[in-house]
């Protein structure tokens, strides 16, 4: 190729990745798709919407129970950690990575979190803190040998979801770890506790992280350079997109996420058990998946994403309401997925 030709195909990317940046990269891949790619990107928004009333309204026709101000409270109380942690997800899955050890991260956090405040007697605030910078730290390991080593980000996290669950056992001894903290202590106030005398902790938490989040995603250039990453990584590397470290920074991000949860649960439960988050990963990835960020990347959306979480956690909440057994969580939860999944290609396919 002479350099003429060449410059006309670089000139060409960069115009491509512009238009995308431009235009907003929350609903775009980055090679311009025109309005197809707007119309696939409505078009999920639209779906996990319409999901979301319809299993509201479901619920509030079938148990009198669901539509109570406790209840729907409680629902939200219970999606704050997975939300909080989705919303990572949600960076990996867009910048087209995955991170199946974020219930293992969550759980040997939980239990590190504990082991600082009860064994070593140190702050619980500057506990918190610790364990939020290990997290980090966790997804650093995670997206240096995914990005510099090119081995598949499933297989890194698969491999770490093995050695922090057994590290968590092997730092608890197996045991759960109490907390014993003064009741003039502020953690468990401001990580249980309800502000305005209603409204549980928790759900700020979720709230805070997912505006935040959200804004990041849409708004900055570093979420626009996410979009990029995922939407083509060739073309946005020749744009001077640095997309390896896109990748590691959402792997980080994710990790210090799930030291915030870790630091949520304790002020809850007061303890920190080595089996915490086994498992959970499957919840995040429901979350994420459902609320319309596929798995191959390029599309999605902190908001959908909260909407996601809220279908799971209305589905859970609506199966104890009405009674119906345990066992048939994971089979709804499971079916879910599937189906996200099945519509999200079908509106692939339909798009084309």
């Amino acid at each position: 190729m002479n350099q003429d030709a060449k410059k006309l195909v670089d000139s060409k990317a960069v115009d491509a990745l512009l238009d995308t940046l431009e235009e907003g990269a929350a609903d775009k891949t980055i090679i311009r798709a025109g309005g197809r790619a707007l119309w696939m990107a409505r078009l999920r928004g639209t779906s996990t919407v319409i999901a979301a009333l319809l299993i509201f309204v479901g619920l509030s026709l079938a148990t009198p129970l669901f539509l109570k101000l406790d209840n729907l409270l409680l629902v939200a109380r219970q999606i704050s950690i997975l939300q909080i942690i989705a919303v990572g997800m949600t960076f990996l899955f867009i910048s087209r990575e995955i991170d199946l050890s974020v219930g293992s991260i969550y759980g040997f956090l939980a239990i590190v979190l504990a082991t600082l405040i009860a064994k070593q007697h140190i702050n619980p605030w500057v506990s918190l803190a610790m364990v939020v910078v290990l997290g980090g730290i966790i997804g650093l390991v995670n997206g240096v040998i995914t990005t510099r080593f090119g081995i598949p980000s499933f297989i890194v996290t698969l491999g770490g979801l093995s050695i922090l669950r057994g590290g968590a056992l092997l730092l608890s001894g197996g045991w759960p770890i109490a907390l014993k903290l003064g009741e003039d202590s502020t953690f468990p106030k401001l990580t249980d506790g309800r502000l305005f005398g209603t409204v549980p902790a928790q759900i700020f938490w979720m709230l805070g992280i997912t505006i935040v989040a959200s804004f990041v995603l849409s708004k900055t250039k570093f979420g626009a350079h996410v979009y990029a990453t995922g939407g083509n990584e060739e073309a946005a590397i020749l744009t001077g997109i640095a997309t390896k470290r896109v990748k590691t920074i959402s792997f980080m991000l994710t990790g210090a996420l799930c030291g915030i949860a870790a630091g949520l649960l304790l002020g809850q439960v007061g303890s920190g058990f080595p089996l915490t988050g086994q498992g959970f990963e499957l919840d995040v990835i429901a979350a994420v998946v459902i609320g319309g960020t596929p798995l191959w990347g390029g599309a999605g959306s902190i908001l959908g994403t909260l909407l996601g979480a809220a279908i799971i956690g209305m589905i859970t909440n609506g199966l104890v309401l009405l009674g119906a057994s345990a066992y048939f969580e994971p089979v709804a939860k499971g079916s879910i997925i599937v189906l996200a999944v099945l519509a999200d290609t079908l509106i692939r396919r339909r798009a084309r």
